[in-house]
C-alpha cells in the first residue's frame, strides 16, 4: 500500500479505528434555527464516511441557550434534539464501513452574541473575549457548578444519540479556555488563580463525564497549542493543561493553534500565526510542530490539524511520529472521497482545496451556510445525482475559465458531445492569472484538475481560436454555452496617457508594461495581489482605494496579512481617497481636503471588470441556443463561476 501509516489501525481509548484519518470539525450552519438535524446535514456527513475517513467528529454542538455560537448551529438541549442526531449516527453505522463518530460539545461563551443568543454572553469574569466584543456578564459560582453538570448532561445524551465518542471543543477562545487564560479568568475562586485552578473547570468537566459514562465511551478534547497572541498562553502552559486532562481521564487531544485578541509582534512574519483561518498564504501542515511536542509529552493519542491537504502529507507526519491521527478539514469539503481516492491509487482525480476560505469560513463568519469554492456538490449530497440526458447533444462551450470547464464536464457527464474553445494557449482563464501573486499557487492545483478532468472525460479542447458567429456555425451545435468572462475596466483621469496606464490583470499577465514607480488605483483583493507581487519584485508600489479600508471584499484574515506584508514591504496605501489627475510622471491624489502628490511612471487600475458577452447576441440572432455561465453575465469569484458552470452544464 502507498500510505502504509495512513491506513493503519489505531485506538482512542477502548475504540479502534479502521485508519489514522479523521474529519475535523467544521460548523456548516446546516441546521435548523432551532438546531435540529436536517436531511441535508445527515447526507453530508454519510458522504465524508462514504469517502474512507476513520473517524468524523460532527461540528460543534451547542447544549445551553447562552452558549449557541450560530444561528443554524447543531443543538443537543432536548430528546428531540437527541432523536434527530440518533438518524444522522444511524445513517453513518449504517454503511457498515467501520467509521466512527464523535460529537463535539461546544459553548461559545465571551464570543457568543446576543445577536444570535438574546442573551448576554457568560464568561469566567467580566472581560471581553476580544477587543470590540460583546462584554460578557461573570459566572457566578454556583453557574459555574451547573455548566459543568451542563457539559456532563450533554456527554449523556450525546451517547444515548449513538455516537461513538465526545469531544470537548477548549480552543480559539470560547468558553472553556477562557478559564485557562489569565487574561479573561480574574476570578479567587477556586475556578482561577494559579494553573490549576484555572484548569479546575475542564478536569472537573472530564471527571463528570466519567462518573456518568465510565471508561469505555471516549473523550478527547480540542486545544490551542499556542494561542499566539500578546499575553496568551504558549505551548510550555498548554502542555502543562494538556497533562492535567490527560490525568483526569481524557483518551486523546486534538491540537490546534490561535485564538482570538491582539497578535504578537514578533509573529508577524509566520502567516498562520496571524491567520486563524489558515488561508492559501500558509504553509500546508503549519501546525503540525506544535502537536509534536504534545505527542512528545503526553502518553495519549495525538491528532494534529491545520492545512494538512493531502494524504501524501499526512503520511509524512504520521510516519515520522509527529502526531498519531492526522485530521483534515476543508479538503474533505472539496472532495469527500480523497482518502478512498489515495487509497485506490487515484489521486489525479481528487479535487483539491485552495484554501480560498470564500465559501467556507468566510460565509460562516457571516453566519451563512456553507458551500466551497471548487466543489458545487457540496450541501447537495442529498440532490439526485447528475442524471443522463434523454438524447445526446451537440454543445460548444465558449471560453476554458472555471464557468466553462466545469460546464463542459458536467455536459459531457450528461453525455452529451462536447467541444470546449478558447482564444487562449492554455485552459484556466482568469485562474492562471490569480495564480500569479505571492501565496496563491495553491490555485494551480485546481487548474491542473479541471484540465485532467477534462482529458479524462473525453471533453474536446479547441485552443489559440477567436471565436466568431460563423466559426460557431460551421460547427453546427445544439446549444451553446458561453462562458467568455469579463475585461477589465479602466478609469478616464486627465493627464494620463495611454502608454502610462495599464490593467491588473496586465501586470498579472507578465504583459510587457512600463516601469515603476507604479501606482495601483483599486485596493480590493486584485489590487492588493497585484501590489503585493510587484513589491515582492522590490518595486516601488503606492495603493489608492476610494474607501476606507483595503481589501475590503476579502476575509479579516486576509485583510490582515495585506496590512502587514504592505508595512514590511514599504508599500504606501491611502484610502478614502481618489486620483484627480496627472501632471506627468506625478500622480494627484485627493484624500477630502488635500492633494498629495505621488510619483508615478504607470498607473494601474484594479477597479473592477464587465461581462464580456456580446457573442451571446450575435448567436441568438442567429438562432442558436445560448445559456450564460460565469463572468459573462457578472464578474464573480471562483466559488460563483464554478457553481454558475455546474449549473449549466447540469441543465443541457
Amino acid at each position: 500500500m502507498r500510505y502504509p501509516t495512513v491506513f493503519q489501525p489505531c485506538r482512542i481509548g477502548s475504540l479502534t479505528l479502521k485508519n489514522r484519518l479523521a474529519m475535523s470539525q467544521m460548523t456548516m450552519n446546516y441546521a435548523t434555527e432551532e438546531g435540529m438535524v436536517t436531511d441535508q446535514l445527515i447526507a453530508y456527513y454519510t458522504e465524508r464516511a462514504k469517502g474512507g475517513v476513520g473517524l468524523i467528529f460532527v461540528e460543534g454542538t451547542s447544549f445551553t441557550p447562552e452558549g449557541r455560537g450560530y444561528v443554524r448551529q447543531i443543538a443537543l438541549a432536548s430528546r428531540k434534539h437527541v432523536d434527530g442526531l440518533k438518524k444522522l449516527t444511524d445513517a453513518i453505522h449504517g454503511l457498515k464501513n467501520d467509521t466512527r463518530i464523535f460529537l463535539q460539545i461546544h459553548h461559545a461563551g465571551g464570543r457568543a452574541s446576543s445577536k444570535i443568543t438574546g442573551i448576554q454572553p457568560v464568561a469566567p469574569s467580566a472581560v471581553p473575549a476580544y477587543p470590540g466584543a460583546e462584554m460578557p456578564r461573570a459566572l457566578t459560582r454556583e453557574e459555574v457548578s451547573g455548566l459543568i453538570d451542563a457539559h456532563v448532561e450533554a456527554a449523556v445524551r450525546a451517547r444515548e444519540a449513538g455516537f461513538d465518542g465526545l469531544d470537548i471543543h477548549c480552543a480559539h477562545g470560547y468558553l472553556v479556555p477562557s478559564f485557562f487564560s489569565p487574561m479573561t479568568n480574574q476570578r479567587t475562586d477556586e475556578y482561577g488563580g494559579d494553573l490549576a485552578g484555572r484548569t479546575r473547570f475542564l478536569t472537573e468537566t472530564i471527571r463528570g463525564i466519567r462518573k456518568e459514562l465510565g471508561k469505555g465511551f471516549p473523550l478527547t478534547i480540542k486545544i490551542s497549542g499556542d494561542e499566539y497572541i500578546e499575553g496568551g498562553l504558549g505551548i510550555n502552559a498548554m502542555i502543562a493543561i494538556a497533562r492535567l486532562a490527560e490525568e483526569a481521564g481524557i483518551d486523546g487531544l486534538i491540537v490546534s493553534a490561535g485564538t482570538v485578541g491582539g497578535k504578537k509582534i514578533e509573529d508577524l512574519n509566520e502567516a498562520h500565526k496571524v491567520m486563524r483561518t489558515l488561508p492559501m498564504m500558509t504553509k500546508p501542515g503549519c501546525l503540525v510542530p506544535i502537536a509534536a511536542e504534545f505527542k512528545n509529552a503526553l502518553q495519549i493519542p495525538v491528532i494534529t490539524v491545520g492545512r494538512i491537504n493531502t494524504i501524501a502529507l499526512a503520511e509524512e507526519i504520521l510516519s515520522q511520529g509527529k502526531a498519531d491521527i492526522t485530521a483534515i478539514g476543508r479538503p474533505l469539503l472539496a472532495d469527500p472521497e480523497l482518502p478512498r481516492k489515495a487509497a485506490e491509487g487515484r489521486e489525479e482525480e481528487t479535487r483539491p482545496c485552495i484554501a480560498c476560505n470564500e465559501g467556507c469560513y468566510k460565509r460562516i463568519l457571516g453566519q451563512l451556510d456553507i458551500c466551497c469554492s471548487v466543489n458545487p456538490a457540496l450541501g447537495r449530497e442529498a440532490d439526485p445525482a447528475v442524471p443522463k440526458a434523454s438524447a445526446a447533444k451537440r454543445i460548444l462551450v465558449v471560453g476554458a475559465g472555471p464557468a466553462g470547464m466545469e460546464a463542459a464536464f458536467r455536459a459531457r457527464e450528461r453525455g452529451h458531445d462536447v467541444t470546449l474553445i478558447d482564444r487562449g494557449a492554455r485552459p484556466g482563464g482568469q485562474l492562471l492569472l490569480a495564480a500569479v501573486p505571492p501565496g496563491r499557487q495553491e490555485i494551480n492545483r485546481f487548474t491542473d484538475y479541471l484540465t485532467g478532468r477534462l482529458t479524462r472525460s473525453g471533453v474536446k479542447v479547441i485552443l489559440n481560436e477567436e471565436v466568431s458567429p460563423a466559426f460557431v456555425e460551421s460547427l453546427k451545435p445544439d446549444t451553446v454555452i458561453l462562458a467568455t468572462g469579463a475585461r477589465p475596466c479602466m478609469l478616464a483621469v486627465p493627464g494620463l496617457p495611454a502608454a502610462q496606464r495599464v490593467t491588473a490583470w496586465d501586470a498579472l499577465s507578465g504583459k510587457p508594461v512600463s516601469s515603476g514607480p507604479w501606482l495601483i488605483v483599486g485596493a480590493g483583493l486584485v489590487g492588493c495581489e497585484t501590489a503585493d507581487l510587484l513589491s515582492d519584485r522590490g518595486e516601488k508600489v503606492t495603493l489608492v482605494e476610494i474607501l476606507p479600508e483595503i481589501a475590503c471584499d476579502a476575509d479579516k484574515d486576509t485583510k490582515a496579512y495585506f496590512d502587514i506584508r504592505f508595512q514590511n514591504k514599504g508599500v504606501k496605501v491611502y484610502t478614502g481617497a481618489s486620483l484627480v489627475r496627472m501632471e506627468g510622471q506625478t500622480a494627484i491624489i485627493r484624500r477630502d481636503d488635500e492633494e498629495i502628490r505621488i510619483e508615478a511612471e504607470t498607473v494601474v487600475f484594479s477597479v473592477g471588470s464587465r461581462p464580456e458577452d456580446a457573442l451571446s447576441d450575435q448567436l441568438t440572432a442567429a438562432g442558436i441556443e445560448v445559456i450564460k455561465a460565469g463572468d459573462c453575465v457578472k464578474p464573480g469569484r471562483i466559488l460563483d463561476s464554478v457553481r454558475e458552470g455546474f449549473l449549466a452544464g447540469i441543465r443541457v
